[in-house]
């Protein structure tokens, strides 16, 4: 199990704290404890969605750090298509463009980061935080992008039946996309309107259980991934 996976089960157990109080201290099914218990199930609708989304940004950055780290050295041509594209022009994009948050930057302000991503390219160092990005929000598309860019297409695919006999049951061609989309759009329904009458103990349980299962899945298929390219893509 890699450092993300064991950080983001860490984290989920926030939200899994948030449903043990409903359930301890407000099991009686009274008018004036139901804002507490909305209250608790948004929280936990909120960190478990930020918790997925940090995951997929450590995931991506501590994989990806191993094509550096581990002999013998990689040869940039022989890595996957999409993957030297990433590399290669976000590397040089990122730091040449103004950021996102924080300061606006002057073009003369960004010089030495643009410089730095030219020698890591030289060298063929791979910067892992050109992986990173979310767009703060790590719905199905989100996933579905972050691994084609490292050369794994149609993840969700790719995972099915692994995911099918960790789930317990047989799922629909779209289960996992629509299931995690639903949870992202629930944490933005919350996050924007406080809205959390749709949200159900049963609901956040399952939510909970397939966010355990995506993120095993994930970082295994990441790790298979990257074992392959030590070895394809070796100078």
């Amino acid at each position: 199990m890699g450092i993300a996976l064991d950080k983001f089960k860490e984290s989920l157990e926030l939200a899994i704290s948030l449903r043990k109080i409903e359930t301890d201290k407000y099991a009686r099914n009274r008018q004036v404890d139901q804002p507490f218990k909305m209250g608790l199930r948004g929280g936990s609708a909120v960190l478990m969605v930020a918790s997925f989304e940090l995951y997929l940004r450590r995931l991506f950055e501590e994989n990806i750090a191993r094509l550096n780290t581990s002999p013998p050295s990689i040869d940039l041509i022989k890595l996957p298509e999409n993957l030297k594209i990433k590399i290669v022009f976000d590397g040089l994009n990122t730091p040449m463009k103004a950021p996102k948050y924080g300061p606006t930057t002057q073009k003369v302000d960004r010089i030495d980061s643009v410089l730095t991503a030219c020698k890591h390219l030289i060298g063929e160092h791979i910067n892992p935080s050109t992986f990173s990005e979310t767009n703060s929000n790590p719905n199905s598309d989100t996933v579905k992008t972050k691994f084609k860019e490292v050369g794994i297409a149609n993840i969700f695919v790719v995972i099915k039946t692994d995911f099918e006999t960790k789930w317990g049951s047989v799922v629909a061609a779209t289960f996992i996309e629509d299931k995690l989309n639903e949870i992202v759009n629930v944490r933005h329904v919350v996050a924007h309107t406080a809205d959390t009458l749709n949200i159900t103990k049963a609901s956040q349980k399952e939510a909970i259980k397939f966010l355990k299962i995506l993120s095993e899945l994930l970082d295994k298929e990441l790790d298979k991934h990257i074992k392959h390219l030590l070895v394809t893509a070796r100078k």
